[in-house]
């Protein structure tokens, strides 16, 4: 039987993602439904600070665009969120990663296309969820999202997945190392969806933390496609950051194969 053409491994690597979203939709309707109450809090909240002047302005917000930040924020954190690193964790301790070793397709890339596979089907799921809530905020606060702001938003949430991806590669590798990483996992997870403004926008943080965290790869996966398409962003500065974000996935792929050449010598060494 003829070996597979190397775009055809990876489309099935891509196939293999995408069933498994079927098969667990469950889990990513409970991860959806679970941003609900975060947002019907923070929703609460700003109408409280906002209350006795509705018109001001706090952190360089309105209240409709921290309304819709905060609604746009939590549907986006819960798209780009991953889980394909306990996978990885669990071929490493159990030795099972062998067997991918010896099959003629990347390991790197078989998680990052089943990964991508998986995302296709949350993307047209969330897709509704976001017309939805865009339809609700215009009605009730007058927000508007134009069709280039739209085009954007959806380039920069391509880079937000493969950039999410690329961290949470690096963080997966560290099993390398260490056997009991979970808790790593979700340490990481809550540090670093702070750090991307997927809790509260950055700004709020003040000017200095502000400045510092605008400058690491986080805010990427999350402020950045959010403030795109809330039309937060000057239009002179979209295409440098879009640069940015690319250069910090090339600095973070880069990373994760210095770590797997690493790593994978001391898999072989220890005999797994």
């Amino acid at each position: 039987m003829a070996e597979p053409h190397f775009a055809g491994k990876y489309a099935k690597c891509l196939g293999t993602g995408f069933r498994a979203a079927l098969e667990y939709r469950v889990n990513f309707f409970l991860s959806v439904a679970g941003a609900i109450a975060p947002v019907v809090i923070q929703t609460a909240l700003w109408i409280v600070i906002y209350s006795d002047d509705p018109a001001s302005s706090l952190f360089g917000f309105t209240f409709p665009q921290m309304v819709a930040y905060t609604v746009i924020a939590q549907l986006v954190s819960r798209l780009v969120r991953t889980g394909f690193e306990y996978d990885v964790n669990a071929d490493i301790k159990s030795g099972s990663l062998d067997r991918y070793l010896v099959k003629p397709i990347g390991y790197f890339g078989f998680r990052l296309f089943s990964f991508i596979g998986d995302k296709i089907v949350q993307t047209a799921f969330m897709g509704v969820l976001l017309v939805l809530a865009v339809w609700i905020l215009a009605m009730a606060l007058g927000f508007v999202v134009s069709a280039g702001a739209f085009v954007l938003f959806v380039l920069s949430l391509a880079l937000a997945f493969v950039l999410n991806f690329l961290v949470f590669w690096c963080v997966a590798l560290v099993g390398f190392w260490l056997t009991e990483i979970g808790y790593l996992f979700e340490a990481v997870r809550i540090v670093i969806i702070a750090a991307s403004g997927g809790i509260l926008p950055l700004a709020v943080l003040g000017p200095d933390a502000s400045s510092v965290l605008t400058l690491l790869p986080f805010r990427f996966t999350i402020q950045f496609p959010t403030e795109l398409l809330t039309g937060r962003i000057p239009p002179e500065s979209v295409l440098g950051s879009f640069a940015v974000a690319i250069f910090w996935m090339v600095v973070l792929a880069a990373l994760g194969q210095a770590i797997w050449s690493r790593g994978i010598r001391r898999f072989a060494a220890v005999g797994s």
